[in-house]
């Protein structure tokens, strides 16, 4: 695939050129790419390449549903960069995990009331955090929703439950799910996140 910028000749081309080249325009960009081929083998999909086929359909479905809800086609237009549409970045939030990108258990010394801050990276944004405290042998000792500290999805916070005096031994199991209704777990040990 090649790119063309500035390009007095190019600018604005598209459509197909012979049996080879396709012109595209993506933003002030003019995409070159041979022509895409139709498989003429007649061998069958493996069920991984339908998987793959299948995965992109549901991207594909939810990028449309998105740009259809104007809140969300102008929060994806927001991300987009100049080359880039709202489209194209709801496709990319639906193939796209959460991260975690920071737990901080400073404050969690297995005290009811004590904090867990969870930071959180995302093409859009998290809609929901659940964190499950783990002991050392994976036994859930309480679970809970996170809260959204600042309504954008990034920082969230969880208040412990349940008294654990065996606390720096436990594990954090964050479950977290993105704008497009996927779900992406992590686990984190205790004080992992050292560099705060």
């Amino acid at each position: 695939m090649a790119k063309s910028f500035d390009n007095e000749v190019m600018a604005g081309a598209s459509g197909r050129v012979g049996k080879m080249l396709v012109f595209r325009q993506r933003g002030d960009q003019t995409i070159i790419a041979r022509k895409p081929r139709k498989r003429k083998d007649g061998k069958l999909f493996t069920d991984v390449q339908l998987q793959v086929q299948n995965r992109f359909l549901d991207a594909s479905l939810y990028a449309r549903k998105a740009i259809a809800d104007p809140e969300l086609k102008a929060a994806y237009q927001a991300k987009a960069n100049v080359n880039q549409t709202a489209y194209n970045v709801a496709v990319k939030d639906f193939f796209t995990p959460p991260v975690v990108r920071r737990l901080d258990d400073r404050a969690y010394t297995g005290v009811v009331g004590d904090l867990l801050s969870i930071l959180i990276k995302d093409v859009l944004m998290v809609t929901e955090v659940m964190v499950e405290i783990l002991d050392d042998d994976g036994t859930v000792i309480e679970s809970g929703y996170a809260e959204s500290v600042d309504n954008q999805g990034i920082e969230w916070f969880y208040t412990a439950t349940v008294d654990n005096e065996d606390y720096n031994t436990v594990s954090f199991r964050i479950s977290m799910v993105d704008t497009p209704g996927n779900r992406y777990t992590e686990v984190k040990t205790f004080g992992q996140d050292t560099n705060l």
